[in-house]
């Protein structure tokens, strides 16, 4: 009678499951050695003669404290799940280096041209190799950097970014040249975009979208160190970004040459609020017509009649649903120097630079209120970051007969030393530290009274702000949501924590809850909370339990679906 029991609980739970429920399969790839394969050997490898994958369920997973090299880019045909090895927590993210090649001495043009969906968790990636061969100004390997880690090939995909150190490139660390479905990037540090030696001023941005349209754009949580044109790109468009939402980031040293957030066309929904700016708009704002030539989505004029520089801009329209409240800006004594030095020669300015306005009159006008706290001015500091780039900008608006680029895009007259403050991946793993000072303002100035700007470097305050139920961190999904759905986790197998995803239609109130093989509930994650139509996320922590399958059950409203996971120890 026992083992009935037992054997029917077993069914009762299964019976609940999808069809497409197969668990994920693990595929560990060994760090790069003179034996070993490159990177996108083993990726190639695992890939058949018609482009499939060998198993549609695989994870790649790479070794904590790894290094890994890649020497030609990944063309994907499916979708590509890639992480770390999670059980280590105290030892470092794995490196993924972009290998020059033999032939031509540069190292591949992307890191992955997607033709299909790409999700990345705990990864570093450098644009080009660094051991043994970085110092300051050394450009033997700069001098080959390209263009971009990520770019798109077609159009509907998702890309999804979390946890992840992305260095060097002289274009863009993620470009979309063809429409996004959704892209995702959460917790992760975009450094050193940029690199006048290979590119120009319009170039070195942390994500471009170039004309084209997004479905949902989630930027959360994110530190952007060292950019020379832009954060976000989209100048021209001919589409919408249907919905953004740009929270609770860090954005240090950007010279902003062509603005921070240029958002070109928007439809539903923006969403800026509660960032920290710490010299990101360091050029200021002037009468340079080279750089105003992309300052004019807004069709705002300047008192000279041209193009208005502001920080962030768009196209205006009377539909956009804005909300831009609680961000936060310092210019630090390097940057107030420069735009003060700029009256004196050789980098005159007439008029004198300033620090510039932070939205058009548009935005200002759409949310009302809220624009006279949207941005607001203070002071801080940060124990350990890049120093601000004034050589560069001093050398861009120095005379060309001085040697200077004469306030031009030309590289002609460029040198090595100045750059800006170029760091190591290391560096951007172990050393740099945003965390400013608890008793500052700043410090809990945010929505629910948390800090502004990147909350990962408050890691106690990050995990309230997670599971905080007055505030909508978990609507970080789709502007439209389209069904009620329950995700796979991620990663699957987990060891212990894991990352479980739904979305829903419309608001309702929600249990999810994990049963164990027997159908005993061994966990409640959410119990009848009323949630919010979208996407939500919830870690699952799975450190009292025992290896074994698992299943997690969302019950919300009317509507009830189950998946199963794999906890290996």
């Amino acid at each position: 009678m026992r083992k009935l029991q037992l054997l029917l609980a077993v069914m009762l739970v299964l019976s609940l499951l999808p069809v497409s429920t197969q668990s994920q399969n693990l595929y560990r790839i060994p760090p790069y050695s003179e034996n070993s394969k490159f990177l996108n050997q083993f990726i190639v490898g695992d890939t058949l003669a018609n482009g499939a994958r060998r198993d549609s369920n695989v994870v790649y997973v790479l070794q904590r404290g790894g290094v890994y090299l890649q020497q030609s880019a990944i063309t994907n045909g499916y979708p590509i799940r890639m992480q770390t090895h999670d059980t280590t927590g105290n030892i470092s993210k794995p490196i993924i280096y972009l290998y020059p090649s033999a032939t031509t001495g540069n190292p591949p043009g992307t890191m992955i041209t997607m033709r299909s969906s790409v999700t990345l968790k705990n990864l570093i990636i450098s644009g080009y190799f660094e051991p043994g061969n970085y110092t300051l100004n050394d450009t033997s390997y700069l001098n080959h950097l390209q263009g971009s880690l990520f770019n798109t090939a077609v159009a509907g995909l998702t890309l999804t970014l979390d946890s992840c150190i992305l260095s060097q490139t002289n274009g863009n660390h993620v470009r979309t040249d063809q429409p996004l479905k959704t892209l995702r990037i959460t917790n992760c540090r975009f450094t050193d975009m940029g690199f006048l030696g290979r590119s120009n001023l319009g170039a070195g941005k942390g994500i471009d979208i170039r004309a084209g349209s997004i479905d949902s754009f989630i930027v959360v949580n994110n530190s952007f160190v060292n950019w020379q044109d832009r954060i976000i790109r989209h100048f021209s468009s001919t589409a919408n970004i249907q919905y953004l939402r740009f929270e609770h980031n860090t954005c240090v040293n950007g010279m902003s040459y062509h603005g921070m957030l240029s958002l070109g066309r928007t439809g539903k929904k923006v969403i800026i609020k509660d960032n920290l700016l710490y010299d990101a708009f360091a050029m200021g704002a002037d009468s340079d017509a080279v750089r105003q030539a992309e300052f004019t989505d807004s069709g705002e004029k300047d008192a000279f009649g041209f193009a208005r520089m502001t920080w962030v801009l768009s196209v205006p329209n009377d539909t956009t649903a804005w909300t831009v409240k609680k961000n936060y800006y310092v210019v630090s004594a390097a940057g107030k120097g420069f735009l003060d030095s700029a009256s004196v020669w050789p980098i005159v300015a007439n008029p004198a630079l300033t620090e510039g306005s932070p939205l058009t009159y548009k935005i200002n006008s759409r949310i009302g209120a809220d624009s006279a706290t949207a941005f607001t001015k203070t002071t801080t500091t940060f124990p350990n970051m890049p120093k601000l780039m004034v050589d560069m900008m001093k050398w861009y608006r120095t005379p060309k007969a001085s040697l200077g680029a004469g306030k031009t895009k030309e590289t002609t007259n460029w040198r090595p030393q100045y750059d800006y403050d170029r760091r190591s991946v290391e560096y951007y793993r172990d050393t740099l530290n945003l965390a400013f000072p608890t008793s500052d303002a700043v410090y809990s100035a945010a929505d629910g009274g948390y800090p502004v700007g990147d909350l990962n470097w408050f890691p106690a305050r990050y995990t309230a702000w997670k599971n905080d139920p007055t505030l909508d961190v978990q609507e970080q999904g789709e502007a439209l949501p389209e069904a009620f759905s329950l995700a796979q986790n991620f990663p699957n197998p987990f060891n212990p924590t894991t990352q479980l995803t739904f979305t829903l239609a419309k608001s309702a109130k929600v249990s999810l809850e994990v049963f164990d093989i027997l159908g005993r509930q061994v966990a409640t994650l959410i119990n009848g909370e009323l949630r919010a139509a979208g996407r939500h996320e919830m870690q699952f922590n799975a450190s009292g339990l025992a290896s074994g399958v698992y299943f997690y059950r969302l019950n919300a409203g009317e509507k009830i679906a189950t998946m199963k996971m794999m906890l290996v120890r």
